[in-house]
C-alpha cells in the first residue's frame, strides 16, 4: 500500500484550515482537499482499463476524544466508540471509523462538506472560528484491471491533516487543555 500525508501546522489564525479546506462559499478559493479530490477523479476518468473504488473517512481529535465526522449524520444518537488499533500486519488504524464509498467527485466533496459541518469550533481571542481540533481527512483508493482478472489490486491512501493551533494555551485565553501538536 502506498501512503501519503499532507499536514497543515502552525499558529492559530495562520490559515491552516483555509489552506486544507478552502472557502466554503467560493470555489475559486478551494483548498488542498477539494483540489486533491478533483485531481483523483480526473485521473480515474482517464484510465479506461482500470476499475477504482474511492473511500473517504474524516476523523476529528478534540481534547483527546476521537469523533467520526461522517458517522454523526447517519446515527447522531449512537455513541461512536473509536479506538486506535494495530493489525497483525503492523498497520495502525482507527477501529470503528466509517469509510464511505464515493463513486463520484460530487459524492467525495459532499463528504468533505458534511464532515466540516460536524467539526468542533470554539471562539477565543486569537481566532473567532478556531477549529481547536486535529482533523484527518483520508482518501483511500483501490485500483484493479478491468481487462486482466489475475492482476493484483493496488491500494493507496492519502491523509490530509489539519492540526490544531500550535501556540500555548495562555495566548488563546482558553483554560481547557488542548492536544499538543
Amino acid at each position: 500500500m502506498k501512503i501519503g500525508t499532507i499536514m497543515a501546522y502552525g499558529q492559530t489564525g495562520a490559515g491552516k484550515t483555509f489552506t486544507i479546506n478552502g472557502s466554503a462559499t467560493n470555489f475559486k478559493y478551494r483548498g488542498i482537499i477539494p483540489r486533491c479530490i478533483s485531481m483523483i477523479f480526473q485521473e480515474i476518468q482517464s484510465r479506461y482499463d482500470k476499475s477504482f473504488i474511492v473511500r473517504i473517512s474524516y476523523l476529528e481529535i478534540y481534547n483527546e476524544i476521537m469523533t467520526d465526522l461522517l458517522a454523526l449524520s447517519l446515527e447522531p444518537e449512537k455513541d461512536q466508540a473509536l479506538s486506535i488499533m494495530e493489525d497483525e500486519k503492523g498497520s495502525v488504524h482507527v477501529k470503528g471509523l466509517l469509510e464511505r464509498v464515493c463513486p463520484t467527485e460530487e459524492d467525495a466533496l459532499s463528504m468533505l462538506f458534511e464532515g466540516e459541518t460536524n467539526r468542533t469550533l470554539t471562539e477565543h481571542k486569537m481566532n473567532k472560528n478556531s477549529s481547536r481540533s486535529h482533523c484527518i481527512f483520508t482518501i483511500s483508493l483501490e485500483m484493479r484491471s478491468k481487462v486482466e482478472s489475475s492482476e493484483k489490486v493496488i491500494t493507496a491512501k492519502l491523509n490530509l491533516v489539519d492540526l490544531a493551533g500550535s501556540e500555548r494555551t495562555k495566548k488563546t485565553g482558553k483554560k481547557t487543555a488542548l492536544l499538543s501538536s
